[in-house]
């Protein structure tokens, strides 16, 4: 999912919490075809909240935290679900911080790609930043 989704490896917790959250989600051989969450729950699941992970999507952004001429969305990106609350969490390449929202639109036709020029200049800033030596 990783992968696929193009996010940088420091995502990975995400990825594996989805993962969780999916495979709990899902039949076993260890129940007879049953789903774990179903048995655990006793309630029938509902698979229509899932989305791709890393998909774009674009959160409402509240009319008391925007100005008249900013925008009333923001793009983000799907990072997985949250079990004990509402909502799902996102983030916010822009501001570099991940938000929890449920007033989204998903977007799972486009993936979050960084292109191979974003990743070289990244490096580069990365090399030049360890390299730099500082004297007392």
């Amino acid at each position: 999912m990783l992968s696929n989704s193009g996010l940088e490896k420091n995502f990975w917790t995400e990825a594996v919490r989805t993962t969780c959250y999916l495979i709990n989600r899902s039949p076993t051989i260890a129940l007879d075809g049953g789903i774990p969450e179903e048995v655990w729950s006793g309630k029938n699941l509902n698979y229509s909240h899932l989305k791709i992970f890393g998909c774009e999507e674009f959160v409402h952004i509240l009319e008391e935290n925007r100005t008249k001429l900013d925008g009333k969305s923001m793009k983000c990106i799907f990072l997985g679900y949250v079990d004990e609350d509402f909502g799902y969490p996102l983030w916010g390449p822009v501001k570099h911080k991940i938000i929890r929202s449920r007033d989204v639109i998903f977007n799972e036709s486009k993936m979050f790609k960084r292109t191979v020029g974003e990743l070289e200049v990244r490096r580069l800033l990365t090399g030049l930043k360890s390299s730099r030596k500082t004297y007392h």
